[in-house]
Parts: C-alpha cells; structure tokens; sequence
C-alpha cells in the first residue's frame, strides 16, 4: 500500500450551526461563508471566500500534505484572517493536529489518520509490527474534536474494487445480553482507548470496552448512580435518529459524553472524551486573556500602548508596524507625536478628557510612515489598564481604501454617469457659492438652461441608444464651449445648464450661445447617421433676474419655454412678463385638474347635415367646461393655454374615450349608425404612440373603428410631416377614418392630399363666414369641391349660418355642411333627440329644412 493510501486527511469543523468532520480527497478547497463554497462555514464574522486549502508534496515526510491560505486563489484577502495554533498568517502548511481559527466561534482541527486495517494492528497489543504508528495520538482526535461515531472516520468505504474493512458490531444475543467481543478479530471498539458504553432502555449494561472499565472500575457496580449513567435513561422514550451530548465530571475529571440510539441493538451508546486537559488549558487562557484580547483579538488594527503622561510608546503590535512600515524596536520608545502628525496642544487637551468609561473617536488622522509620506488611518484612544498600569490604548485601522471609495461615491452623487457631466446637485452646490462671491463682490452671474429640439423624436426614431450618443457627443461640445471656471450640468433628459459664476455683462451670454450655435453647425455623425442638432436656449442674470439659487433657476426654466414656444433654436432672456404667464398657466393647470376630478367637462355635439337628403351623416363633439365661478367656457378660451401643459393628453383622451361612448350608445339605442368627429390637438397628435392609445380606447368602449373619425389641422400636420405620415398610417390600419380641417386656410398644399388618404375636407369657415357670392369666391370652393370630388372624399362646409350661405353652396352642388343655419352644438340629451326626430321622418327633404328654424336656439 502506498504512502498516499496509507493515510487520511480529515478537517473536523465546529461553528456556530454544528461539530463536522470533512474527508479531504480534492486537491483544492474553498472554505467560507458563501453557499457555492467546497467547505461551508455558518459564522457571520467568516468572509464569503475565508481561506482555501491546497494538497502539496510533503518531502520530509514522503507523503501530500495540505496548505492553508488566507483569502481565495485571486489573491483576495478575507476580513478577519486565519490563524493557525494562535498566530495569524497568510498562509500555513499545516501538520497533523494544527488548529485553525477563521473567527470567535469557528475554528477546525487538521489530522492525518490511518487506515482502519492498519489502526487495528496499532491498538492490538499482540502485534508483531512495532514500527507501525499512527501520524496523531487517536485520543487526541477523538477528544479534541467530539467525533459523534467511529464508524464515521474509520469505516468508510475504501471503493468499488476494495473489500469492505472489517467491522465491529455491538449486539444482543438471544434474550440475555452479554458484555462480549468478537471471537474472529480483535474489536476495534474494545481497543479504543476511549469509553464506549452501551445500556439497554431499562438502564442495564450490556456492553463496556476495555477503557470503559479501566476509566471506571465502579461502573459495574453503582450502574445508574454513576454519573456516566445518571438520568441517562428516564421518562423519555428514546427515538430513532436521537443523539445528544453532554458533558459530566467524574472524580475531578470531565468527560465529554456522546449518546447514540441504535434501533437494531435496542440500546444506547456512550462515547466518552477525556477534555480534563482542555478544561485546565482554557484555566490558564482565561488568567492571560487580557494580553490575548489586546494582541490577537485585535490584531488586524495597528494598536499603540502609550504612556499617558510621557507620551511614549510602550507597546505596539506586527499590524501596526506593517502599516507604517516599522519594525517594533524603532516603534517601542518613541514619543507618540514623532509618528502621529497633528496639532499637539490640542490633542493634549483631548486626551486629559479621556476616561475608561469616556474613550475619543479619532475619524481621520495622520501618522508618518517609514518613506516619510503621511498615511491617511480612523480610530479610537481610550483609557485602560495594561501590565499594572495605566496607558493610553491608540487602535487605528488604514482608511485609504475607505477615502478611495467615498470619493468614489461622491463623485458617482455629482455627476451624471452618461455624460460624466456634473448633475444638478453639483450645479446648486456651486451655484450657491457664485451667489454669495457675486454678492459679495457685487458682479453680474449668469444661470442658462439648453435644451435639444426635437430629441424625442430622435430618440423614438433612431433609439435610446443612439439617443445616448447625442447627448454624450452634445455635451463635450457645450463643454468645448465655456470658460474656465464656468460650468456644464446635464440637468436631466435633453435638459442642460451652465452656470457662469462671473461676466462683464449681458453681452457675455449672448457670445457663449452664438459659439453653441455656430459648433452645432457641424452635423453629429453616427455610422450611417448624420443628425443636424439644433437646440433652444434660456437665460437668467443674477441681480436682475433673481438674487437667489430658486429665482434663477426658475426664470431661465421660463426663458427656455419662451423660446421653444417661439420657434426654437434661439435665445431668449427671461422677462417680468414671462413669469405672470407662467404663474397664469399653473394657475390654470391646477383648475384643470380639479375640472377633471370634479366631472366638470362635458361634450355637445354639433350635426354634419347632408341637406338634400335630409340625413343627418355625422356629429362633431365639441369640448365645454363649466366652472362653478364663470359657467360655461368655450374651449377657445382655455385649449391653447392647456396646450402648453402635459393636462392636455389627459383631457383630449377623456373627449375620445366620452365620444366613443356616446356614439355606442346611440347605435344600442338603435339610431342610424354615424361617424363621430374628435379634435386632435397638435400635442396629442405628436404622441409617438397615439395609435396606441386609440386602439386602447376603441377596444375598452367597444366602437366600431369606422364610426370614428379624428380631425387634424394643416398646421399640426405641417409640423412633423415624417412623424405625420407614420400616426396616421397607423390610425387607418385601424380603420379610423381621418378628416383635414381649416383647409383653404393658411399653406394649403394638394400633396398633403395625394400623401394621406384623407376621408373628409371640411372648408374653413373663415370662407363661409363673408360669403357673397362673388365670382372669386366662387372659383374658390368651386376649386375645393373638384379636389374634394376628384379624391373621393366627403366635404363638409363649415359655419353655415345663413339661407343665403346655404343656396350659395347648393348651387356649387355642395351637398353637406354644419353651421348655426341647421343647428348649435348640442347637449347629449337634445342630439339623441334630433337624431331619433330624424330618423323618425327619414323622408324629410331640403325644401322642409329650408323652412325649419335653426335647433337648439
């Protein structure tokens, strides 16, 4: 048998969960805290990646060894180090009975161990191999360590192609039990030299080994008053499976007792370990623990023992001289303040405060390394008692890695991680800082926000990653742009901000924003990409504009509005005026959103009239607010200031989905089925995903898709015709139908037409209003009604209000309009009683309608 299979390595591990033993075959362990680690330790004060051992060659002795290392194979260090037969290392080659430490409460034994075949020629006595000896003490592992049963260590199965090591067994025999061994082979168990002790559940002896009676001759004879035997055996039923452990004294010896129920056996066995030894050693641990708590419990910290009136060192540990770079000798006898960088009176005036129950916490102080540089540590310094007498106790722990990472982490809390521009945290911190140096020194500061036009559309067009891009190449250009000392902020999204602490003058802003207009002159390329950038720009001059942080910031947020509002890709400075608008739009936002809440909106709905026919082939609904102050307010008196906050999609989504609802109900009620007609205003239409939410609400409200129809204006359509062609292809997919309104008015264009398939034109009104009958006129809707014609598609005349507009427009063979000369918008109520009146007398003709008065007037 070779040498490697002559012996075992085991680790016997104890923590805070239980006592293990560990058969070590690998060449490589990990040891700690983490669930994926080969041996698992349940210590919280153990690293997730503690130690690992290594299998090496051990050449003194010819046969594998293993060797310890603190930390994992990267080289990673854990937080409390090990320490091996009490002394802390890196690493350890580690000999049979070395006892490691990981933390307070886990620790394991390393041993070698013989075969079993060969551990029974060990502990024969009629051997005739002397030479034969086992690498430890047996007795030593089995007390050291509370191993719970022999079998465990000794009679684990050698593989599939070795015999099974011969075994010794403990049972009855018959009905009357018997103290015997076996007659073939000398009992392993009754050659160990520790008790073993077995007991039947009415608390008879039925088996001892030979250390058994040797340790305790009496047992015999005092049987359950022995305190081996005591309570042993009681009320309680043994279980399968039970075991526990105690520990007893006997005759001023301790004895660690390890109780097994065997179900084949009926009975219960005692394993005992001497741990007297043990007691007597944790005896002298205890009279020396104050020296052991200050050098070891410790030891990761540089400790300083110091003379409290001399100020010399009395003391100091390896920790300590490693972080400074000393040995001991050049520490011991120093004065504290050749090592310690600091102001000495002071510090003198704090130590005299300290007490043994007052100690000072030191956050951040400087000792003098051994290069002479100045090394950064935290710690505290209290007041103790040491060898007889009274000192000082420095415990300092090294704080670089810990500066390291908060400025790490600082600058991650300042800075926008996309761009790596500061964010508005910084911005108001060193705003703050302009302000009070402007006030003091009484020069002008400038606050400017810059915001890219139309990154939304890049960013749903080209997307987000391409849109990080722009705002990464976007921002190194404003920066290419500004002044030393002056500042670039991404202040959010597209939004960004410069802070220019000092200028001459007002001219100074208008030069900075001509240099970031002319450097976005440069087309931004990306691969095939090549985006011409534009951006708006708002400014605000401290003391004019605001003399706070707040006032700034708010005014050049207004002046940036202003000039997104006013066309873009310009300069505005803020004004008086411009925040009386603003307050008046807020003002109004919060009505709003009351209005919604409190149901105060309603639709009236104005007929689309087919007057040769009688029919009535579609309804408008037309949005009204009714204010408890003010009654009834007309949408042109509020929709374009509610169109300049985000409400507006929440609003135009109610009149969608309250259409929508409406026009179902009149099909349930069994009118005739018509179109109903929603305004979309230009920031509901810009919506990148509006076909979206149609579909959402045609589905929740369950219309038809070809009885809505939603109505757009040239403007909103010349606005984003790229963005234009998408929506509305997406919204005839549903089959929406879409009508064009205002036509004729403003840049009429026909290819907006052969474009978009438009069902509907409906004339401006503006053409119907001041009709007369003149000869241009004429031409003119002539004109329209051929296009309308030559398209197929329905076209509606707007503000009909007079017989004389009606007979113009029959004789043009316009055949449908809507205007006041049929009827106002009406209430819900009153347009389901037109439509069933209509419907009731569906052989109404024009010439009836030429003499019926206008309804709802």
């Amino acid at each position: 048998m070779s040498n490697v299979s002559e012996v075992r390595h085991l680790l016997v591990i104890a923590d805070q969960k239980s006592r293990r033993i560990v058969p070590l075959t690998d060449d490589t362990y990990s040891i700690g805290r983490d669930p994926y680690s080969n041996i698992l330790l349940y210590d919280r004060q153990v690293s997730r990646h503690h130690a690992t051992l290594i299998k090496i060659d051990d050449t003194e002795n010819d046969r594998p060894c293993y060797r310890i290392i603190d930390g994992n194979l990267q080289g990673k260090k854990s937080t409390n180090g090990i320490a091996v037969n009490g002394k802390h290392c890196l690493s350890h080659d580690l000999a049979p009975g070395d006892l490691i430490r990981f933390g307070n409460q886990s620790q394991a034994n390393y041993h070698i161990i013989a075969d079993s075949a060969e551990l029974s020629l060990l502990k024969d006595p009629d051997s005739s191999d002397k030479d034969i000896k086992a690498p430890f003490p047996l007795e030593e592992l089995l007390s050291e360590n509370n191993i719970a049963s022999l079998d465990e260590i000794f009679l684990e199965d050698e593989g599939a192609n070795e015999e099974q090591p011969q075994t010794t067994a403990f049972s009855k025999q018959g009905q009357n039990p018997s103290l015997q061994s076996s007659k073939n082979q000398v009992s392993l168990a009754d050659s160990n030299p520790n008790p073993i002790i077995e007991v039947d559940f009415q608390g008879q002896i039925t088996y001892l080994n030979a250390a058994a009676k040797i340790k305790f001759p009496d047992l015999t004879k005092l049987q359950a008053l022995h305190p081996i035997l005591q309570n042993l055996i009681g009320d309680r039923t043994p279980k399968e499976g039970t075991s526990f452990v105690r520990e007893v004294e006997v005759e001023q010896s301790f004895f660690e007792q390890h109780i097994h129920y065997l179900k084949e056996s009926e009975c219960l066995r005692s394993y005992l370990f001497e741990i007297t030894k043990y007691r007597k050693r944790e005896l002298k641990l205890t009279v020396g623990k104050d020296r052991y708590r200050f050098f070891f419990e410790q030891s990761r910290e540089g400790i300083l023992v110091i003379n409290p009136d001399t100020k010399h060192i009395i003391e100091t540990n390896q920790a300590y001289c490693r972080l400074l770079g000393y040995s001991s000798a050049e520490i011991i006898g120093c004065n504290l303040y050749q090592l310690l960088e600091i102001e000495r009176d002071s510090f003198n005036e704090t130590l005299e405060q300290i007490t043994p129950e007052n100690s000072y916490i030191i956050r951040e102080s400087f000792h003098r390394h051994q290069n002479g540089s100045l090394l950064a540590v935290a710690g505290e310094i209290n007041l103790t008692t040491y060898q007889g007498q009274e000192v000082l106790c420095l415990i300092v722990r090294d704080i670089r890695d810990r500066k390291q990472t908060e400025e790490e982490l600082e600058y991650q809390l300042l800075h926008d991680p996309l761009t790596n521009l500061p964010n508005r945290e910084l911005f108001k911190q060193q705003l703050g800082i302009g302000l009070a140096h402007a006030q003091r020194h009484e020069h002008l500061l400038a606050v400017i926000f810059i915001d890219i036009d139309s990154f939304a559309h890049i960013n749903n067009t080209l997307g987000h990653s391409l849109g990080d891009k722009v705002l990464q190449s976007f921002a190194e250009r404003l920066s290419s742009c500004i002044r030393a000392g002056d500042m670039v902020t991404r202040w959010g999204s597209d939004e960004f901000a410069l802070l220019l602490p000092q200028i001459k003058n007002t001219e100074d802003t208008v030069k900075l924003a001509r240099r970031i207009f002319d450097t976005l002159q440069r087309p931004f390329i990306f691969n095939e990409h090549r985006l011409q950038i534009k951006c708006s720009i708002g400014i605000a001059i401290y003391p004019q504009d605001g003399t706070d942080a707040e006032g700034l910031l708010k005014n050049a947020d207004t002046a940036l509005y202003r000039t997104k509002e006013t066309g873009k890709n310009h300069y505005q400075f803020y004004s008086p005026h411009l925040t009386a608008e603003a307050e008046m739009l807020l003002r109004l936002e919060n009505l709003l959103h009351q209005a919604l809440e409190k149901k105060q909106f309603f639709l009236q709905y104005q007929p689309q009239l087919q007057y040769k026919t009688g029919k009535i082939v579609g309804m408008e609904a037309l949005l009204r607010w009714e204010n408890p102050a003010f009654g009834v307010i007309m949408p042109q008196k509020f929709l374009p200031l509610a169109a300049k906050t985000n409400l507006i999609l929440h609003l135009s989504k109610w009149v969608l989905k309250t259409a929508c609802e409406q026009n179902l109900s009149w099909q349930k009620d069994h009118l005739p089925p018509i179109p109903v007609t929603v305004n979309l205003s230009a920031r509901e239409f810009q919506q990148p995903h509006l076909a979206t939410v149609v579909a959402s609400v045609l589905n929740e409200t369950g219309l038809d898709p070809q009885w809505l129809e939603l109505e757009i204006t040239e403007l909103t359509l010349r606005q984003n015709l790229h963005l234009a062609r998408k929506t509305l292809q997406d919204l005839q997919n549903l089959g929406v139908r879409i009508a064009l309104d205002d036509f004729g008015c403003g840049f009429s264009s026909l290819g907006y037409l052969k474009q978009f398939s438009f069902r509907t034109l409906k004339l401006h009104q503006n053409f119907i209003r001041d009709l007369r009958g003149t000869p241009e006129e004429l031409g003119l809707i002539s004109a329209v009604l051929a296009i309308g014609k030559g398209f197929n598609m329905r076209v509606v005349a707007e503000g009909v209000e007079t017989a004389e507009q009606l007979k113009i427009l029959e004789n043009l063979d316009c055949s449908e309009i809507q205007g006041y000369w049929f009827s106002r918008p009406l209430p819900t109520k009153e347009a389901t009683q037109l439509l069933s009146k209509i419907a009731r007398n569906d052989d109404i003709n024009s010439a009836n309608f030429m003499s019926l008065p206008m309804i709802g007037s």
